[in-house]
């Protein structure tokens, strides 16, 4: 059925009334002025926004409620504001306002999809909020809509345990997508792109002579648990050892090496594998993929679409794609081995470069050399692949040279235990 709107006449205005205090506030906080709703204009944001202005309090009037959501949803569609809906849920919340009472709000202001309120709604207000905010927003939606929305809030529940730092693996229900820096020297850092999320792994932030992408396995949710360890650990490894020296400042360093992990920005101050943005993984290994397709490294391209993971993609340049990076690269394949050896491959990767070696094909072969000693052949061919057992013949890593470009045992010698490339344009390590 459509949905309802409020009706025309009811008062709107810039200031909301005091909001009866929750029976938790002493006597003497209620008394005490509270802040107004900062003025929405084309020139700046709506409701808290400002981290110097105090969050905005809705009235407990539920007609007046409905018309005070309703103009701030309008405020943010006539401004174009990003992630409007999140704002004014968390809003709701602070102003202790019921959650039905909050979702019907939401809904008949035209604040969003009934799904999309129905998940934001249960996201912030957990297991309590579920069944209220569900019922409500079936009582206000057409029959057809029932599985949709009951969708929404086993979504909301579920988000609702990442936001709490209860989740097991990295996230799929990603709404600030961004990309976390953990860079040799210096501290860690965290780049969000609202407006362009593929700018995060295509044009990242330069200044580091050497970066690694890291991208967790297909299906995680339906990995082995050997396999989602060896996730955990490495993430654990990443973010215990890199980006660790405060006093070095966050500013790129062009002989540092840098890690890269696609991660929900919202989940910040969890461990690092639980921030994981699986969603944004995905997309990248399939884009690498499809590039590495059209190349003709249908092998190396293979090992990305049905190995376990996770992978590392390291490049001299701020790009996933050699295309835009115009450099070689080097992909790791971490499929089966084991956790015992996570350490070593971390600390090959987290060390300096070498003197005069950043940004030169050298400092990949140096990179190389470190991997084939810390993880030889003859380690690596007893990975656990599971149902890929062909793929044991597979070298672990390998150094892709850039189109057109000589190889790079013509420029830097052999690197690890390796004479001669596998294929043309393909150096094996390991």
């Amino acid at each position: 059925m459509d949905q309802a709107r409020p009706p025309e006449d009811l008062p709107v205005t810039p200031a909301h009334p005091v909001a009866r205090p929750p029976s938790w506030q002493p006597e003497s906080d209620a008394t005490a002025p509270r802040t107004r709703r900062p003025q929405s204009s084309a020139n700046g944001p709506i409701l808290f926004d400002d981290p110097s202005t105090s969050p905005v309090l809705f009235s407990q009037d539920p007609e007046l409620l409905r018309a005070e959501v309703a103009a701030e949803c309008r405020s943010a569609q006539a401004m174009r504001i990003q992630d409007a809906l999140p704002r004014i849920a968390t809003a709701l919340y602070l102003s202790v306002i019921d959650p039905a009472t909050g979702t019907e709000a939401l809904i008949l202001g035209n604040c969003g999809t009934a799904e999309a309120i129905v998940r934001e709604m249960v996201a912030k207000g957990g297991e309590p909020a579920l069944r209220p905010v569900v019922e409500r927003a079936l009582a206000l939606s057409a029959p057809r809509a029932r599985g949709a929305i009951e969708t929404a809030g086993a979504d909301g529940l579920a988000r609702s345990a990442e936001l709490a730092g209860l989740g097991d693996g990295p996230t799929r229900r990603t709404r600030h997508e961004a990309m976390a820096y953990f860079p040799s020297i210096g501290s860690a850092s965290r780049v969000t792109s609202a407006q362009a999320p593929a700018s995060l792994y295509r044009s990242a932030q330069a200044g580091y002579g050497v970066y690694t992408f890291v991208l967790v396995g297909p299906g995680f949710e339906r990995l082995p648990e050997a396999d989602q360890l060896r996730h955990r650990e490495l993430f654990r490894l990443i973010e215990t050892y890199a980006g660790a020296d405060e006093e070095a400042g966050i500013a790129p360093q062009p002989e540092a090496h840098v890690f890269l992990i696609p991660v929900d920005a919202e989940l910040a101050g969890q461990p690092l594998f639980n921030q994981v943005a699986a969603g944004l993984s995905d997309r990248m290994r399939r884009q690498l993929i499809a590039e590495l397709s059209d190349r003709g490294e249908t092998e190396v391209a293979g090992g990305l679409e049905t190995g376990a993971g996770p992978f590392l993609v390291t490049t001299l340049a701020p790009s996933l794609f050699a295309s835009e990076a115009h450099s070689p690269r080097l992909l790791a394949d971490l499929s089966g081995l084991g956790i015992e050896h996570l350490y070593t491959i971390v600390d090959a990767f987290d060390r300096g470069l070498v003197a005069n070696g950043a940004g030169q094909t050298a400092a990949l072969s140096a990179l190389g050399e470190r991997l084939a000693q810390g993880v030889p052949r003859s380690i690596a061919g007893q990975r656990d692949l599971g149902a890929d057992p062909a793929a044991g013949d597979r070298p672990w890593f390998v150094i892709l040279e850039e189109p057109g470009a000589s190889s790079a045992s013509e420029r830097d010698g052999p690197v690890g235990q390796s004479t001669e490339p596998s294929r043309p344009g393909v150096q094996s390590g390991a």
